[in-house]
């Protein structure tokens, strides 16, 4: 007789076991599925955070602008640009002036349908004449690499430093007056010494990048 219960304990035990095995990759699985909801509402919310800074920089702005996603991003030796989900039905010109709520990304340099090419101001392709918001001295901004801008040709009596901000000047012949391109992270002479350049960070951060405006 105590054999047989033994017998039974263990069977019950085992039964038993198999149960909360189950419920334990139940749960593990309604686990998975909240910690999926919970990554999608975050990302939710930072979109969200994304598009109200946008909107809020739309209503401010006396500009007229077009909201657009980013689609593709090609940061490499040879090139600095992006897509965007917008295109000649939606309005986009060629070199429409390319922004974020906090300065500019780039132009418009290829058009289709429903997509446009934006050649980055880091490219460096990228010629925008430039001026210190600050002290008012002028320069010629390039693209440089490592998603960095050089402004050059700076006279060397010029009053640029560390942390001025840099806009464009309204002479290229794209880019409107005004417009934020950057911050001064460091300043030294040109090899010959017969000007400065200044090294410029944009106010964009490409591998956030994922909205945009297009001036139209």
């Amino acid at each position: 007789m105590h054999f047989s219960n033994r017998i039974f304990n263990n069977i019950v035990y085992i039964a038993h076991s198999k149960n909360i095995i189950q419920e334990n990759k139940d749960l593990t699985h309604q686990l998975g599925i909240l910690k999926t909801q919970i990554v999608e509402l975050e990302e939710l919310k930072a979109e969200n955070e994304r598009l109200k800074k946008v909107l809020s920089f739309k209503e401010e702005s006396p500009l007229n602008f077009l909201a657009c996603p980013v689609l593709v991003k090609d940061s490499s030796n040879l090139s600095n640009s992006i897509i965007i989900g917008a295109g000649k039905t939606h309005g986009v010109k060629q070199d429409a002036i390319i922004i974020t709520a906090h300065g500019v990304v780039g132009r418009v340099i290829e058009r289709s349908s429903g997509t446009s090419r934006v050649l980055l101001i880091t490219d460096l392709n990228s010629r925008i004449s430039a001026i210190s918001s600050r002290s008012r001295c002028e320069g010629m901004l390039y693209g440089v690499s490592g998603g960095l801008c050089k402004m050059r040709y700076i006279p060397l009596e010029s009053d640029i430093k560390k942390g001025d901000v840099v806009v464009t000047s309204g002479f290229s012949s794209y880019f409107s007056k005004g417009l934020i391109l950057g911050s001064v992270v460091g300043v030294a002479k040109e090899p010959r010494g017969l000007s400065l350049y200044a090294i410029v960070k944009p106010k964009f951060d490409l591998s956030r990048l994922e909205e945009v405006l297009c001036i139209k």
